[in-house]
């Protein structure tokens, strides 16, 4: 038979994708939402959560985001907290290259107000603002820096508020919690005055100060929001009710004003470097073939495993378990599109 006349055959992707804790966790939140009548913002939310693709500049796997067709921008969203946590990240580490002396700050709100997210948040607020206005420690020891607000929730303490910051330290020293001494480990003077200020202005005396280290822009990155899929729906309605349209990110000192007003976004400029590889689930079906693993693509595709996003399922397929590739296996099942609270890729 002349070789034109054969069907090229179709290469099958050996992996099925499936939704991980990150999109479980996102379709419950639109469901309280769409529960408490706010049907726009819970349609926004699905529509959030439906179709994420994968962008990265070329030849810079680090560099990868997956980004929503159509982003919600809610700040309960898992899913677009992970999107602008990815380029806050790379943002901070940008600006701490242009800090003389970068640390890593923690700062905590105390023990009280604990069983309301609204008033906890309104009195951390409150009490951070004063801390900055603090001349005796803030104004003379802090040039600038970016803040980024972290909520957790734990059973039986209550609502837990704390700031991780990188901050550009106005002193020619490192500068670590214990200071090592001929005698022994001491309190460094410069935490000391630190713990002295936070009860002052009504914050927590737990705190943390360190030179930055490699990382360290995850470090403040971290979600505004982490809770699992075993926090109760009350406390899910409370997020979604007092969380809205309150700022988490914020820089201050000779880091205010520089560069883009969001530092959680992209610029027009920084949006032409990226290239779209396709939607998470078209990334998985090329990375993953009869043929072998595309070496290239890979890595975002455990990117998006490792951060929450999916599942990917071999269903036992010979290719990976080193047995006979001649075999042929059956065909995986077809997830619906739609599913109980869960929605799951169809982009074939």
């Amino acid at each position: 038979m002349c070789q034109c006349t054969v069907k090229k055959k179709k290469l099958k992707s050996v992996a099925t994708v499936k939704n991980s804790w990150r999109l479980r966790n996102l379709f419950r939140i639109e469901k309280l939402i769409r529960n408490a009548d706010l049907e726009r913002r819970a349609k926004r939310m699905g529509i959030c959560g439906n179709t994420i693709f994968v962008k990265a500049i070329k030849g810079k796997p680090s560099s990868v985001l997956f980004e929503p067709q159509v982003r919600c921008k809610d700040r309960v969203c898992p899913v677009c907290n992970a999107y602008r946590a990815s380029i806050l990240s790379r943002k901070v580490e940008q600006l701490g290259k242009n800090m003389q002396n970068p640390h890593l700050l923690t700062i905590t709100a105390n023990e009280l107000n604990r069983n309301s997210l609204k008033t906890a948040l309104q009195c951390y607020k409150k009490s951070t603002s004063l801390l900055k206005k603090e001349r005796s420690w803030w104004k003379r020891y802090i040039r600038g820096g970016v803040e980024h607000i972290e909520v957790t929730y734990k059973e039986g303490t209550g609502w837990h508020i704390h700031s991780h910051m990188l901050v550009d330290l106005a002193v020619d020293r490192k500068v670590e919690n214990m200071q090592l001494k001929d005698n022994g480990y001491f309190l460094d003077p410069i935490k000391k005055d630190l713990e002295h200020v936070l009860l002052k202005v009504g914050l927590g005396q737990i705190s943390d100060i360190r030179p930055v280290t490699e990382g360290y822009g995850k470090e403040i990155s971290k979600y505004s929001m982490k809770f699992g899929l075993d926090v109760d729906d009350e406390r899910l309605k409370e997020i979604i009710i007092d969380m809205k349209g309150k700022r988490m990110v914020s820089r201050f000192g000779n880091c205010y004003g520089k560069g883009v007003d969001d530092i959680e976004e992209l610029t027009q400029e920084e949006e032409k470097e990226y290239v779209t590889f396709g939607t998470i689930k078209e990334v998985v079906d090329r990375c993953f073939r009869e043929t072998g693993v595309d070496s290239e693509l890979v890595r975002y595709a455990l990117e998006a495993v490792k951060i929450g996003l999916i599942e990917i399922d071999f269903g036992g397929h010979k290719l990976f378990q080193g047995g006979d590739r001649e075999k042929p296996e059956p065909e995986p099942e077809k997830e619906d599109e739609y599913s109980g609270d869960n929605y799951f890729f169809n982009n074939d």
